[in-house]
């Protein structure tokens, strides 16, 4: 078997999705299946595999799926391909059902998934017609989804003294510029680190080692586009500043790219991806008071432990000005002190502030996600929108306990109305140990799905961070953050 390794990566001139259709529909004249090809003047041979050089592999414009294409080989009756994720060691799993396809074509388009490692393989199969036969072998070569690695950072740093050595290029501004810290290694932040105009990524490659960071008392990242940390630990114990702090270097290029009154966009993504955050004791992020506006924070495969105690400042905090859309999905977030605040806070700034048609919008999405005791006997959140037409409620699902009042809806969405989007199914609501789901259905913009579980999800030990759950309707409809599920122990 013949073995190669790629590196995909996004390129500016990658394929739109509307190319990849154009192609998948023109490259029937193209791969050698066409009626010409059957007069090829190749016969009574036994035929090879495509070279792995030849392979080419890249993702589409939008990140969400991969184009392998490859050579013709000329008299074949086709090839046979599979695409694995090997991303979990001992647990592969096939993409988009290409496992030993038969494809008459010379590309495939499978789905990607950031941060991933994968396989391809591929075998040239023979035409009976002409007298030729399989290849000997198969071509596999591996290829992952990563970031290209901008630069390392080795363990035991300091990365505010590291970033002060090492300064961000000026010229890098609009780049993702992706760092990778070591596997298991340790790390810390002195100091607030202010990464103003420049797009920063923190990644540890190992999903199943995390790198380990742990924060000083006033130490922060600040930032004025978009932010990422990836598979790291995050240690926040006595920290008085928010993890996330939008900067007061405030960039003109990124003002009133809508409307007209003064706000800053950051339009690139500021998200957790695998990392576990402890003791939280202020907010995961906030708006530093300054009317920003963020389109996309996003919060995946993350336990986020809060332990506030004399800190009442929500955990999305834009208090002053500005608004975030939000997406939280296969997580926890739970609370283990005892001064719980609102989950998000708006208190100035609405889209309609800043464009009266419509256009804008603003979402709070809630997918598989798991909430306990977050902004207990308190509103789960604090805004000026009042549940109207540009907000999107999502909440789908979740297993929410002891969040919010018993009525979780009226304190996610402030006001029972008819106007915003909402979507809800397969959700529990609990709150002192009773089923409160009645609280949360009826009224116009609230959970009338019909789809609530009534079970007690049964954590095992809640109060210590356990939530693995023993609710047999949440366990056969797979709700809750997966990581909980009695079958991915």
């Amino acid at each position: 078997m013949k073995r190669n390794h790629l590196s995909l990566r996004r390129k500016a001139g990658m394929l739109s999705a509307m190319a990849v259709g154009v192609l998948l529909v023109s490259s029937c004249a193209q791969d050698g299946f066409d009626d010409e090809s059957w007069r090829s003047d190749v016969t009574n041979t036994q035929l090879e595999s495509p070279a792995a050089d030849d392979i080419t592999i890249e993702a589409s414009a939008d990140g969400s799926q991969t184009i392998i294409s490859w050579p013709v080989v000329q008299g074949a009756g086709g090839y046979l391909c599979s695409v694995v994720d090997v991303t979990e060691d001992g647990n592969p799993a096939v993409v988009s059902n290409m496992q030993d396809s038969i494809v008459d074509r010379c590309q495939i388009v499978v789905d990607r998934t950031e941060d991933h490692n994968y396989t391809f393989s591929i075998k040239t199969l023979g035409n009976e017609e002409l007298g030729n036969t399989d290849a000997a072998t198969s071509t596999t070569v591996d290829f992952d989804s990563y970031l290209a690695t901008y630069g390392s950072i080795p363990a035991n740093a300091d990365l505010y003294e590291w970033f002060q050595q090492n300064p961000l290029p000026s010229e890098s501004t609009g780049e993702e510029l992706c760092f990778d810290l070591e596997p298991g290694g340790t790390y810390t932040l002195s100091q607030p680190v202010d990464f103003y105009n420049q797009i920063v990524t923190f990644r540890a490659k190992d999903n199943s080692n995390h790198a380990k960071l742990s924060l000083a008392a006033s130490a922060c990242f600040k930032t004025a586009r978009g932010f990422k940390l990836k598979n790291i630990d995050v240690d926040c114990a006595g920290v008085t500043e928010p993890l996330v702090k939008l900067t007061d270097q405030l960039d003109p290029s990124i003002m009133d790219l809508i409307g007209t009154k003064g706000a800053y966009f950051i339009e690139d993504p500021i998200g957790f991806t695998g990392c576990n955050i402890t003791d939280l004791g202020t907010s995961l992020i906030s708006n530093n008071k300054i009317y920003y506006v963020v389109y996309n924070l996003v919060v995946d495969d993350c336990v986020i432990k809060l332990n506030k105690t004399d800190n009442s400042d929500a955990i999305v905090n834009f208090n002053g000005a500005g608004f975030a859309s939000y997406s939280f999905q296969n997580s926890t977030i739970w609370e283990s002190g005892t001064n719980t605040g609102y989950f998000f806070s708006q208190y100035g700034g609405r889209p309609k502030d800043i464009t009266s048609d419509g256009t804008l919008k603003q979402s709070m999405v809630f997918r598989n996600c798991t909430l306990y005791g977050v902004s207990y006997n308190k509103k789960f959140s604090n805004q000026r929108d009042k549940g109207q037409t540009w907000n999107e409620y999502i909440v789908t699902n979740s297993i929410i306990v002891d969040c919010g009042t018993n009525k979780f809806l009226n304190g996610l969405l402030e006001q029972a109305s008819a106007n915003p989007h909402t979507e809800y199914a397969n959700n529990t609501y609990f709150y002192d140990g009773v089923d409160v789901s009645a609280a949360n259905t009826g009224s116009d913009g609230y959970d009338n799905s019909g789809s609530m579980i009534t079970e007690n999800p049964g954590f095992a030990d809640p109060t210590n961070g356990d939530f693995t759950v023993s609710g047999s309707a949440q366990i056969s409809l797979g709700t809750g953050d997966p990581r909980w599920l009695p079958t991915n122990e």
